[in-house]
């Protein structure tokens, strides 16, 4: 005996999740489906949890610094097991938020694993312990329409297997109580250069292994040329254009080279791939009718807030509706001290798709605001980075990339305006509160217009 439902989700992380509670927002009876912790690598493994440390060695780091503030402190020191303690409760407690956001919805959420037999139809079986509030596994579930959100799990080097001890995983470091004197990181994209900042904070002796000739890829190179000189006032070594050896790691390595796609469960559907992703039409439609998959599985950027959008736009088409995804305006953040964030085109990709035959684009015009020239940044102490504002010829903003104290809420700003097509002269008459950090991006963008007022042009 079967249960029946309009829509079944396989997976309870971000896109998982939201797909689940759209669906049921538009009437549909719906099951959603996690063998782990509900809300996935970002909840549990990923964004919260970095982010939760990232506060901790960033306070940690201020209080060292607290004399340029004219405040006297002496012996401060960090308790690593309590970190991690506040980290977990963090985490818990959004967990549970999650939780009470499908009962009120009246989601069947089902806590095992599931293997898809067929389209609409997925077994379902046990783990051998759980706690979680769930309906009972063990059973088969079918069902009009299936969305897959199985998320991604860390990827590794040949030969390599994490095993918690030498050889670390992002999810292994997440819960480590104890400092190792030294720590390789493989990997210098956005989860290296976090996990760098952090046990550089705690003391920690940091290289970073970069095989590509750059970090943080397709992140615009003035920024990466200034993190790499904060970095390095930190102490940190970064080693590029090197492949990492194993014989020749430290006490522990932290692996962090990218994610893989999970498609364990899925096999008997033969979905057509995109290489080691499913492949999704604009609608988040895979190779079979009625079947959708989002976010780590299926994304060429594997973010949260993208796995959101995707899981939203596949329940509103599977209910009926008519929403296309693309990535075009897809922001970012990093949170590095000082943060990034990021929208758009970077400045060499705009000229390189304006220019003809790989020569640089003639008519993009790029303009700059330093956080220095900023008054609240003065005031706060925090005049570390930049503005920056890509546009077109036509006035189009093309880009939008800051290094600075609130980065990453700042980019919001910059979001709304290339989702609707504002033009720089448009940003560059919007005024804001002073002294705040709005202040900067139309200073930026005034200064793409030669028109800067706090700045030589």
């Amino acid at each position: 005996m079967s249960d029946k439902y309009d829509i079944i989700v396989l997976g309870g992380g971000p896109g998982g999740y939201v797909a689940a509670i759209r669906a049921a927002q538009l009437g549909a009876k719906v099951a959603l489906i996690e063998k782990d912790k509900l809300g996935g690598t970002c909840l549990n493994r990923g964004c919260i949890p970095t982010k939760a440390l990232i506060a901790c060695t960033n306070l940690y780091d201020k209080i060292r610094q607290s004399e340029n503030y004219g405040i006297k402190t002496s012996n401060a020191s960090i308790d690593l097991k309590h970190v991690i303690d506040r980290k977990n409760k963090i985490v818990e407690k959004i967990v549970k938020g999650v939780e009470f956001l499908l009962q009120k919805n009246k989601i069947d959420f089902i806590y095992g694993t599931g293997k898809v037999l067929e389209p609409g139809k997925v077994e379902i079986s046990t783990p051998d312990s759980h706690k979680l509030p769930c309906l009972p596994a063990g059973r088969l579930v079918v069902s009009r329409k299936l969305i897959l959100a199985t998320g991604s799990s860390p990827a590794s080097l040949p030969g390599i297997n994490f095993d918690g001890i030498r050889f670390l995983s992002s999810d292994n470091l997440l819960d480590y109580n104890e400092l190792p004197e030294k720590l390789d990181i493989v990997g210098g994209g956005i989860i290296g250069i976090h996990f760098a900042q952090i046990y550089s904070s705690l003391g920690c002796e940091i290289t970073i292994y970069e095989a590509m000739p750059e970090i943080l890829p397709g992140i615009d190179e003035e920024i990466i040329t200034t993190v790499k000189r904060i970095l390095k006032r930190k102490n940190i070594n970064i080693i590029t254009g090197t492949i990492f050896d194993p014989k020749k790691a430290n006490e522990k390595t932290l692996i962090c080279i990218g994610r893989t796609p999970n498609t364990q469960g899925i096999e008997n559907l033969n979905l057509k791939m995109d290489r080691k992703s499913v492949f999704v039409n604009e609608k988040m439609e895979a190779s079979i009718p009625g079947v959708y998959a989002v976010g780590d599985l299926v994304s060429r950027k594997m973010l949260a807030h993208v796995a959101y959008e995707q899981g939203v736009i596949a329940a509103e088409n599977a209910m009926g509706l008519n929403r296309t995804f693309n990535y075009d305006c897809v922001p970012f953040g990093i949170y590095t001290s000082p943060e990034i964030g990021s929208v758009g085109l970077t400045e060499k990709e705009a000229r390189l798709r304006q220019g003809f035959g790989g020569q640089a684009g003639e008519n993009i015009k790029v303009g700059r605001f330093p956080f220095a020239a900023l008054g609240i940044a003065q005031a706060i102490g925090e005049i570390e980075g930049s503005i920056k504002v890509v546009s077109d010829g036509e006035g189009k903003i093309l880009g939008v990339h800051i290094l600075g104290l609130e980065a990453t809420t700042l980019i919001g700003i910059a979001t709304v305006a290339i989702k609707h097509n504002l033009k720089v002269d448009q940003l560059a008459e919007t005024f804001h509160a002073h002294p705040t950090y709005p202040e900067g991006l139309q200073e930026a963008a005034l200064n793409v217009l030669r028109r800067s007022i706090h700045i030589i042009n």
